[in-house]
């Protein structure tokens, strides 16, 4: 179906308008907007886009794309409408209204490697933590209330089109979903000040699970509280502290080091 909106009055743009702007209203419409080129390109080629709107002036760029949107809906936007759509200050022209998933995702039954987000609120630090595990080859994210939401604009930027690929469960009880984790075999990795050298660390299990705190205060008690192994990493220069993006994928990628897996 391809059907021209010329008005900011038309209902479908009200409906679109409003999904950059809450959490809320994002999961009351079950809809996230992924913004420009590559972030609409990886929702068509991951099958996620439900709707292409494409502004009137890039009608021919984005023909090809159009046509690959198999069961999306193409919607042609006057420029202004688009423009009133888009979270950045230079619109491309082309955004994928895709399905915003259910809280109770589901992750896959032979994940081993995961990551737990514990209040980390910088949509930023969300969307490139989904970058890496994305790069590293992880299985899933589960994530607490407090975390920002990763169908956020900022926070899809970040992820690079991760997110269109790796599973992310928010958990109302975080702990006890470590808990049941590490019931299941899994180590739970906690980063803490006064834990084992992360470069004299024991072996960790087969199946894993990297806790990435808060950027001010860290892990909480209730997560570190189920962690079975406390790291530090090493401050040999004058900083206190690593970015907690930064910090995650360091722990990410030496341990699929530790495990062979490049």
């Amino acid at each position: 179906m391809n059907e021209t909106i010329t008005s900011l009055q038309n209902p479908q743009a009200k409906l679109w308008r409003g999904l950059n702007k809450s959490h809320a209203q994002r999961a009351e419409s079950g809809l996230f907007l992924a913004e420009g080129e590559h972030m609409a390109g990886e929702a068509v080629k991951t099958q996620k886009a439900r709707a292409l709107l494409i502004s009137d002036s890039a009608r021919e760029k984005y023909r090809a794309l159009a046509e690959t949107a198999k069961g999306a809906s193409v919607y042609f936007l006057a420029d202004h409408v688009m423009a009133a759509l888009c979270d950045t200050k230079t619109p491309q022209g082309v955004i994928a209204v895709c399905g915003y998933p259910k809280e109770d995702t589901a992750l896959p039954e032979n994940a081993s490697l995961l990551v737990a987000l514990d209040g980390v609120q910088d949509p930023g630090n969300v969307g490139t933590v989904i970058r890496t595990m994305d790069a590293a080859g992880y299985h899933g994210l589960l994530m607490d209330e407090k975390t920002a939401d990763p169908y956020g604009p900022k926070a899809l930027r970040a992820s690079m089109g991760g997110v269109f690929r790796i599973p992310v469960r928010r958990c109302d009880d975080l702990p006890g979903q470590l808990r049941s984790l590490a019931r299941d075999g899994f180590d739970i990795v906690a980063g803490d000040l006064h834990g084992e050298p992360f470069y004299q660390r024991r072996k960790a299990k087969n199946r894993l699970c990297v806790v990435i705190g808060n950027e001010g205060q860290g892990v909480s008690p209730a997560v570190f509280a189920e962690s079975t192994l406390r790291l530090k990493l090493p401050m040999v220069g004058g900083a206190e502290s690593l970015n907690a993006a930064v910090a995650g994928a360091i722990m990410m990628y030496d341990f699929l080091r530790e495990k062979g897996g490049y």
